[in-house]
């Protein structure tokens, strides 16, 4: 008799816990969430194994934007006494509540904790990360370096590069930008800005090296670093071996613009012309359709007039064409920016390449 009470009381527990989960999916199916929540949460001080279907629920509501429900339903999960692994989940999914509703400064000081776990160290850095992207707080990413460093994430280490550089305020210190880029060698903002200083210092033979090893490590950048390079000096023959290898190996357009313009001033016009007949075979591309244009405008008086026609409508065509575009997500832009302003990645928006391509 004694064990037929207890299943009895067991079951009929069981059925209460049935009753009100039914009641709140029904008033989440009517669209009366708020109703539903309210259901939900009396349910869980019951039965507390039904974590997960909460969570679930909450992400639900914070993909379709319903932040101050998802907070609710993460908040009260919170209070709960839950062993460690589950307790440093909710944590982690109020903070992106709490990014997701503006609320910075209550997730950060959810997220901050969780670097210190195994488990959750990448995931809360990069939560921590996006923070202080948008709220433009560049200089608290420092006090994360040395785990960034020891961490096997190439996205972090790329955005910690840059956002260090971002703390600088168009100020760069030049000795921390070395720093940067002996510990951060993915990342290409530091070089780029320790090129830029030099070269605005009119410290040409200094900003080359840097430049020059862009290229080498992302050769699809050539059309932002090769202008930057030509502010520099080259001995000899290195300026025409770069721009060949750039134009033969690596098929870049505004190399092998640029090379054209080489062979026109140290050769003649007519190697000029037949190199871009010859690329334009291997590589159709409008730019150095233009390019050829420009050639023969040169070598044609009487032609000129009608080419000079031509190219200026290929140049309006080419005005309205994206020149970067993002390879994380496909965002496209005429403007070079560090961090996509779509997926909020670093470094992932690239000059773009094919026949409009630089």
């Amino acid at each position: 008799m004694g064990r037929n009470s207890v299943k009895h009381t067991e079951l009929k527990d069981r059925a209460s816990v049935t009753r009100n989960l039914s009641s709140g999916l029904n008033f989440l199916l009517t669209d009366q969430e708020d109703k539903a929540i309210e259901q939900l949460l009396e349910l869980l001080d019951i039965e507390a194994a039904t974590i997960e279907t909460y969570l679930a629920l909450a992400n639900l509501f914070r993909r379709k934007g319903d932040w101050d429900k998802a907070i609710r339903i993460h908040e009260k999960l919170h209070q709960l006494k839950l062993a460690k692994p589950q307790a440093q989940q909710i944590e982690y999914e109020l903070a992106k509540d709490y990014f997701s509703a503006g609320l910075y400064d209550r997730a950060e000081s959810l997220a901050t904790p969780l670097v210190n776990s195994n488990r959750w160290r990448e995931p809360a850095l990069k939560q921590l990360f996006s923070i202080f992207t948008a709220s433009h707080d560049w200089h608290k990413t420092r006090a994360f370096e040395t785990e960034v460093n020891n961490s096997e994430s190439r996205s972090l280490k790329i955005a910690l590069a840059n956002m260090a550089v971002e703390a600088m305020h168009n100020e760069p210190d030049v000795a921390r930008l070395q720093q940067l880029i002996q510990t951060n060698p993915l990342a290409i903002r530091p070089r780029f800005a320790l090129a830029t200083f030099y070269l605005t210092a009119e410290q040409g033979d200094l900003a080359k090296e840097p430049l020059l090893s862009i290229i080498k490590q992302k050769p699809q950048w050539s059309a932002e670093i090769l202008p930057l390079l030509q502010q520099c000096e080259f001995s000899g023959d290195q300026w025409y071996q770069l721009l060949s290898q750039l134009a033969n190996k690596q098929h870049n357009v505004t190399a092998s613009g640029l090379l054209a313009d080489w062979l026109a001033e140290h050769g003649s016009a007519k190697a000029a012309e037949q190199f871009l007949l010859d690329k334009l075979q291997q590589q159709p591309s409008i730019r150095l359709f233009q390019k050829l244009l420009q050639v023969r405008q040169h070598q044609s008086t009487a032609a000129a007039e009608a080419l000079l026609s031509v190219e200026e409508l290929v140049q309006a065509y080419l005005a309205n064409k994206v020149l970067y575009s993002c390879r994380n997500c496909g965002f496209k832009t005429r403007q070079q920016y560090w961090l996509c302003p779509s997926c909020q990645q670093w470094e992932t928006v690239e000059p773009i390449t094919g026949i409009d391509g630089r």
